[in-house]
């Protein structure tokens, strides 16, 4: 049986410069910001990799901050247990 963890979010751009990737991915988060009971307004980031070239390519011509929406499945990096989204679909939304 194979389990599928796909998985759409939806926040803002954010690139991250990492060095460790040797351009197998492009590595960027997905920021959201949700506002709490108290007021306060809590900041996530959803740590993504674009391994797809087309994706690559089209994930860094966006400016840091775009609304977008991103697509694709839920993985674990080995060891370390951090969880990212593995991008196989990118849309940038428009108000």
């Amino acid at each position: 049986m194979q389990i599928h963890n796909n998985v759409t979010v939806s926040g803002l751009l954010h690139h991250i410069r990492s060095e460790k990737n040797d351009d197998k991915y492009f590595l960027f988060s997905v920021k959201q910001e949700t506002k709490w009971y108290d007021g306060t307004t809590r900041r996530d980031f959803l740590v993504s990799r674009a391994f797809l070239p087309e994706i690559r390519e089209q994930i860094k011509t966006l400016p840091e901050g775009t609304p977008l929406k991103v697509s694709g499945s839920l993985q674990s990096s080995k060891g370390s247990g951090d969880i990212y989204i593995y991008a196989q679909e990118i849309e940038k939304v428009t108000a």
